[in-house]
Order: C-alpha cells, then structure tokens, then sequence
C-alpha cells in the first residue's frame, strides 16, 4: 500500500469532501505532473466507497489509472472502453470519454464522475459536456493545467483579436465551479519531489516574425516550416544530440519532415532513434516506447503525441524543436521530464525555439488568486503572469479598466455607444436593462462595462423617481 504524501492526503481530502456534500458543485483538483495524480484518483474511490466513473482522454492514461487502482486492492472494476477492447461495469468503472460517450444511459444510477486531465474539457459543447450533463451527478477533475486556450473578438476594443489562455473555473459557460485543492509546484520541487531542471534557452529564435494559423491559436504551416528552415532546426536538434551525455532522449518537433531528417542523420552516427506520431500504429508505438524505455532506442522524435500521460522517470533530457502558443502544451510537453528516479540528478530542457523566454520556467509557475478570496486566479511564472494575457499583443487583460472622463459625460446622459455583442453601435439609454443586469452578473469585476451598466441602470431609477415624486 501506498503511503500519501501530505499534499496528496490534502487533495484526497477535499476530492471527499466535494463528493460528499449535499450541494451539488463540480470541484478541480490541481496538482502538478509527476505528483502522483493517479494516486490521488485510487485512493480518493478508495475512501468514497460509492458507483464511481472515471473518464480518461486516451488508453495510456486508463491503464495507469487502472493499475493504481488494482494495487490498492480494488478488484470490482469495470473498463470501458473500445480501445481496450473491452465493455464492462464495476462499482469503479474507468472509461475512455469516445467509447462510454454512446451508452450513458447505462450509467444512469452511478454516484459520482472522476474527470482526469481535466483541461481537455470543453465547456461550450462535446462529450464531456453532454455526459456530465446527461448524468447530472457530483463532477471531481484533475489536471495539471487548469486553462484552455481561447480565441475571440475583443468586445472593448473593436477589431482586435485575442488569443487567451484562461482558467476553467473563469470561463463561460462552464463545467467546474470552484478550484477545491492546489499543489504548487515550486513548493514540489523544493521538498524534492520533482526533480531540478537544467534550462539551455539562450537563442536567436522569434516566433513573432511567424504568421499566426486562422485560429490565432497555432502558426502557419508554410510560415513556420520555412521560418524553422532559416533557422536550421534540424541541425541544431542533431548537434545537441551529439554533444548531451544523456542516456533518454525526448525531441519535440512540429513536422513530420522534420523528425524523418533528424532520424536520418542520428543514423549516420550511429545513434539510435525513432519516431512516434498520430500515425504510428498502436502496437509500434508501444514497441517503440518500451525500447525507448529499456535504453535499446537512445532518443524518441515525437510529432504531436506524448504530451499527457507518458510516464518515464528516467527521462533525462528534452529537446523542443517547436514553437507553441498553448501554455498547457508548452507546460505537458516540459513536464514529461519532472518525476525523479534513482541515479537522475536532473533532467536537462534544451529550447531550440522561444518557448522558455516567453513562458518562463516551470519550476517557478505559481497559481494565484488576484481577487483575495473570490477565485480569480492566474498563473504567473518568474516573467510574469501567463493566462489573461492577449498572446497577439501581450496586453494584460486583467488591468482594471477605468472609465474616462470623456465616457463618464456619456455616460451621465446615456449617450455613450455600445461597441460589442448585441447592441454594438447603439446608444446606452435604449439598451434592456435585462441584458445590463446579465453583464452586471457576470463580467469580472475589473471591466469597466459592469461599472457603466450600473451607472446607467441607477441614472434611469433616478428619472424614474423624479417622475414618480412629480405626479
């Protein structure tokens, strides 16, 4: 059996004690990778003794879950999912969302849902959404990264695009209403329980001069091959392949083209290296992953997969070859090299691109709230604050947005003009108050707009008074 670090009795805790209350509030557990989430998950069903499901984004991540769950002893567990070939139901029942997804209503007496990696969640429709929904029971997620990316419109500045990493509980609509638990992860890497990072990020490299993709979210496919091609990415990756002294290799690249070069010429020196994309099938994967892992396969070029779930203590060391603009990806992607293992002193983070100097290091990321106790929460690193910033601009969405004097005179009169959703271009003073009161409720504090609404509603109780006295 499994002792539990005080963290992790913490969170087993409050995941226990959200379960349990009578007022249904779907809760996060946040806990950094490699501070044993699956653990967090066995124990917690555990403790809870009740029909639980446990929804897993992919097959690796289910069979961790599972194998933590059958060392505590557990024995009545259902599996799920098409990908293990296998359809059954337990008093725990561990699922891929794509497979249970088609008979939820088989579900229909369980006592609570588990969500693990529960950043991959979209709260404005999908499969997590439908079956929460569906069952309308108590909702427990965890996850390292609790932000998803978005892209929109800015409503106060017109014609300006935002690109937002955003926390989940700050989002709307939303599946989760409260944060319930946070492990810090400098507080981790101090107590030693995840291992020092050696950063290597000094570069020439500048994603800004890359044209962004249509959805502001990624970059442009051309734009960003031949930006990598001036840059000569795949030589830097091999020439920091032959110098390192590190026995586990994981390189990041964006392009399939990419990592077959640097296959190639890994070869002609004698190194040994493979690829794993979206392409490789499901047995070569594995085969190649426990080659990686035996030491038979020195580095592992890795296209668009093994960011979430791939355990490997002894990863020693990390090449990234790619931009990215996601703040989950890039933090996935560095934290493949954080567990500890016996005879790993460090793992080493070689940024062949800018990542690091525009997100910082991830042994400094820290999760505050900015409103004192009302779950506003950021993330900031040692350069600063990482969601609620625009990554097109670097304009801090979160500044408190002051009223002018010029708008205050419009406002006072009810002139001033709306400049977004449905009522853009019209005046203030013929806007339905039932759409004031629902901005009023749910803008942040810190957006003007809430503050001219309520100015506006009060400015028309006050004609209204006037008359009333009058007659």
């Amino acid at each position: 059996m499994y002792a539990l670090r005080r963290y992790q009795r913490n969170a087993v805790d409050a995941a226990l004690k959200l379960l349990t209350q009578k007022k249904k509030k779907n809760g996060l557990v946040v806990l950094p990778t490699g501070s044993g989430k699956s653990l967090v998950i066995a124990k917690t069903i555990q403790e809870y003794g009740k029909k639980t499901i446990v929804l897993q984004p992919t097959k690796e991540i289910l069979e961790q879950n599972l194998g933590k769950l059958k060392k505590f002893g557990m024995d009545d567990i259902g599996i799920f999912s098409a990908s293990m070939g296998e359809k059954t139901i337990g008093q725990t029942t561990i699922a891929t969302i794509g497979t249970i997804i088609k008979y939820k209503e088989r579900f229909n007496n369980f006592d609570a849902v588990i969500v693990d990696e529960a950043h991959l969640c979209n709260s404005k429709g999908g499969q997590y959404e439908e079956f929460i929904n569906h069952l309308n029971l108590p909702v427990l997620g965890l996850t390292a990264t609790p932000f998803r990316m978005r892209y929109y419109e800015d409503s106060f500045n017109t014609g300006e695009y935002v690109v937002e990493s955003r926390f989940l509980t700050r989002t709307r609509p939303r599946i989760f209403n409260t944060i319930i638990h946070i492990t810090q992860v400098p507080e981790l890497f101090e107590q030693g329980y995840l291992c020092p990072i050696h950063y290597d990020y000094q570069n020439d490299y500048d994603s800004r001069e890359i044209k962004s993709n249509s959805t502001g979210q990624g970059y442009n496919d051309n734009a960003l091959e031949n930006y990598n091609k001036q840059q000569n990415i795949i030589q830097k990756i091999v020439n920091e392949v032959l110098k390192s002294d590190a026995k586990h290799i994981l390189i990041f690249t964006h392009f399939r083209s990419e990592s077959q070069a640097v296959i190639e010429y890994l070869y002609k020196y004698g190194i040994s290296c493979s690829e794993v994309s979206g392409e490789t099938k499901k047995i070569d994967r594995e085969n190649i992953l426990s080659d990686f892992q035996s030491g038979k396969i020195r580095c592992v070029v890795n296209v668009g997969v093994l960011t979430v779930g791939f355990d490997f203590p002894e990863l020693d060391q990390i090449i990234i070859g790619r931009p990215m603009k996601s703040l989950a990806l890039f933090y996935q992607i560095s934290g493949r090299g954080l567990r500890i293992s016996e005879g790993k002193t460090h793992c080493k983070l070689t940024d062949l691109c800018d990542n690091i100097k525009r997100f910082g290091e991830i042994n400094s990321f820290y999760i505050e709230d900015i409103s004192g106790g009302k779950e506003l929460w950021r993330l900031k690193s040692n350069i600063g604050y990482l969601t609620g910033l625009n990554l097109l601009t670097g304009k801090d969405l979160e500044e408190r947005q002051t009223v002018t004097h010029k708008e205050k005179k419009k406002v006072a009169e009810g002139e001033l003009i709306i400049p977004f959703g449905k009522h853009k271009d019209k005046k203030l003073n013929i806007i339905d108050r039932d759409y004031m009161e629902w901005c009023i409720k749910n803008f942040d504090n810190k957006n003007k707009w809430k503050t001219i609404f309520k100015n506006e509603i009060t400015r028309r109780d006050d004609i209204n008074g006037e008359t009333q006295t009058t007659r």
